[in-house]
């Protein structure tokens, strides 16, 4: 019955992370700018994972080495991921961004068989390369329907997200995941201030819907996507977990056709199914090398 609550709360925390492309568009399209938009998300969701961590009285003094990396994982890490997925939310159809960006796990194996010297075995060359096939078959052959700009975007937030997953698991075992994402979404959220200051497009002329989207990222995306993960991964493994996160795309993709009519052809679902087939090869293959850790999932 454990097992079966883990589950849920991780497929829970896969429906709050999926449906943070949808409330971005929402948010744009009421005026929100990126600066104002990610500055809060961070902001708010900093505060709530505060308050959680006052509540459960979590020891929170970290030595200056420590602080150091959740400085560079917040922002180097989150900062720079968010910036970089929600350009590609307002440069592409949700469903495109979202699964480009799920090639992430491929370049979580690529990086670590170059750090740990692991060998590639043949369910991750082969994760490798159903991945790559997938994008070809989703941006197709005609570049002019495609914003390049966009597609770069998300794929370098598929990038710096493995970055920060290669290096939250070397930490995973001296910090509780609740106090490093505190850490972490409050150096993003001051970098993102900064970021906003620079762009001079902060603002606190907001409309209703604005805020509404703003704070369904912040708690939902945010908040209650990372704190449901962590609940589910103390009762069901990061292996099963990570497997779970599968249906994270899945659910944007379902919420963008439901809302927006973003039509896929023929060849992008294709390239859709091979690209999750990838992200299942990966978890599969990184199961047989790591023991189960605490990993944090959402961005």
């Amino acid at each position: 019955m454990d097992k079966l609550y883990g589950s849920i709360l991780v497929l829970l925390s896969a429906v709050c992370f999926g449906i943070m492309g949808i409330l971005a568009k929402y948010a744009y399209a009421s005026d929100v700018s990126i600066g104002t938009l990610l500055f809060f998300r961070f902001f708010i969701a900093a505060l709530l994972f505060w308050s959680w961590i006052l509540y459960k009285q979590i020891p929170y003094r970290q030595p200056l080495k420590q602080m150091i990396t959740l400085f560079m994982m917040g922002t180097g890490g989150y900062a720079l991921m968010a910036i970089l997925l929600f350009t590609s939310y307002s440069l592409l159809p949700v469903s495109l961004a979202a699964m480009v960006m799920y090639m992430y796990p491929v370049f979580v194996v690529i990086l670590t068989s170059l750090l740990y010297k692991h060998s590639i075995e043949i369910s991750r060359l082969m994760a490798i390369l159903f991945s790559l096939a997938g994008l070809y078959f989703i941006l197709g052959t005609n570049f002019n329907q495609i914003n390049i700009l966009g597609i770069v975007c998300a794929l370098g937030t598929a990038m710096v997200y493995a970055l920060y997953i290669v290096q939250t698991e070397k930490i995973q075992n001296q910090l509780s995941p609740f106090l490093s994402s505190a850490y972490v979404t409050s150096f993003a959220a001051i970098a993102l201030f900064l970021f906003s200051m620079v762009r001079q497009d902060f603002s606190l002329t907001i409309s209703s819907v604005g805020w509404f989207a703003i704070f369904g990222i912040a708690f939902f995306s945010t908040f209650v996507s990372i704190l449901t993960f962590a609940m589910g991964i103390e009762r069901v493994g990061s292996s099963k977990a990570a497997l779970l996160s599968i249906f994270e795309p899945v659910v944007t993709v379902m919420f963008s056709y439901f809302l927006f009519q973003d039509i896929l052809g023929p060849m992008q679902k294709v390239g859709i199914i091979l690209i999750l087939v990838s992200a299942m090869l990966t978890h599969v293959s990184r199961r047989k090398i790591q023991p189960a850790k605490n990993l944090e999932s959402s961005m």
